[in-house]
């Protein structure tokens, strides 16, 4: 597929639909590599409109790792409302990327962030907006490695037919290794066709192929066991976990959106995992182990970030923000250094039960409404018992 921009053909479709700006790209801190001095070219996609896909943590985490490689380039690309769907069928211009507005089938890796499975039919929409064949089975070497990740695909079971392989856990350091071996299989004149480059992903054990194994299904519908239909292939796939967040601080430079997005904020990972135990929540079990920034790397992040964007309002980020063990400290740190600024803090994620009075005076101090949004309480007294089955505290 030619790798030339659509944006021409675009431009003029733009008048005819609505929040046209959101297609334009050209965002704060957003990057644009030259395209013919790169090795390994990325599409990166939350599958989601462009208001909800461009404050993604993870995507615009990804976006700014792989830029920062040397041969290395990642574009971005989001769902396209119905209105332009339409337009874009009907003057064949395919699923683009909003920074240089490239074909997506153009690209080596078509990388798909899923948060929940609503983002399934999404993918499905863009593949065959970009040309891409639905199923995995029907791609070619001429088309993009269609790779998943995300929360949505811890089981990336249910979409194995339209994927060509999946990434479980943490993707920093994944996506770089997925890169060199690309790289590599490109430069010795890509032998072997796809199936060898999905091979060579498949034998470091960090990356789900389903091409190379049988899924045996229980009568009830649950999975049974999965197993490899080919030599060399690992039978268990490891989860990639990033121990020390601090030795990841990204993103460095946040994006700042063109059009009104659901968070305008500069967010801060303060940790990942979470110290609950809620067996129904899959979020909790799946990001284990707990690891938490410093409150040092949490101040420097909120620095630059601030320099970067000029946003007035940061976001402590984690499954249940007000859990990290170092919270008070975090909180009036913060509060003191950004007084004058009147940049406001807010903890988008946090339970009742791990909430105070102390954190609250410290995230208003500064004159500004702070963001807050609590987990909703577990089961009533009449519940007990569910409840504790679930091993919920009920606050």
């Amino acid at each position: 597929m030619s790798a030339a921009s659509v944006f021409p053909q675009l431009e003029a479709l733009l008048p005819h639909v609505q929040k046209p700006i959101q297609y334009v790209g050209g965002e704060l801190n957003s990057t644009v590599k030259d395209w013919d001095s790169c090795d390994v070219r990325w599409t990166l996609m939350y599958p989601d409109a462009y208001e909800v896909g461009l404050p993604n943590q993870g995507v615009m985490i990804l976006y700014e790792v792989l830029n920062e490689r040397e041969g290395v380039l990642a574009e971005r690309t989001y769902s396209v409302w119905p209105d332009l769907e339409e337009l874009m069928r009907e003057h064949n211009v395919p699923q683009f990327t909003v920074d240089s507005h490239r074909p997506v089938g153009a690209f080596d890796i078509f990388g798909l962030s899923f948060s929940t499975e609503l983002g399934y039919t999404n993918m499905l929409t863009a593949l065959d907006l970009a040309g891409i064949p639905l199923e995995a089975k029907d791609r070619t070497v001429d088309h993009p490695i269609v790779l998943a990740g995300g929360h949505a695909a811890f089981n990336p079971e249910p979409i194995a037919e339209f994927i060509d392989c999946a990434v479980i856990g943490d993707g920093e350091q994944a996506v770089l290794e997925i890169t060199e071996i690309v790289r590599a299989w490109k430069a010795e004149g890509r032998p072997g066709g796809r199936d060898e480059v999905l091979f060579r992903l498949s034998k470091t054990g960090g990356v789900y192929v389903p091409r190379f194994y049988d899924v045996e299904y229980l009568p009830d519908g649950r999975i049974g066991r999965v197993v490899p239909n080919r030599s060399g292939v690992p039978w268990r796939v490891s989860k990639h976990t990033v121990m020390d967040l601090d030795e990841w601080p990204y993103p460095k430079q946040p994006l700042v959106p063109l059009a009104e997005t659901v968070h305008e904020r500069m967010s801060v990972e303060i940790f990942r995992g979470c110290t609950r135990g809620c067996r129904f929540c899959q979020a909790g079990m799946i990001t284990r182990p707990v690891r938490e920034r410093s409150i040092t790397g949490i101040g420097e992040m909120v620095e630059k970030g601030l320099k970067a964007t000029g946003f007035e309002e940061v976001g402590l980020l984690s499954l249940s923000s007000a859990d990290h063990s170092e919270i008070g400290d975090i909180a009036k740190g913060l509060a003191d250094r950004y007084t004058d600024d009147k940049v406001g803090l807010s903890l988008p994620s946090t339970r009742v039960d791990a909430f105070n009075v102390d954190l609250a005076n410290e995230l208003t101090r500064n004159g500004r409404r702070s963001g807050l949004t609590f987990a909703p309480r577990a089961a009533p007294s009449g519940c007990a018992r569910s409840s504790t089955r679930w091993s919920r505290r009920r606050t």
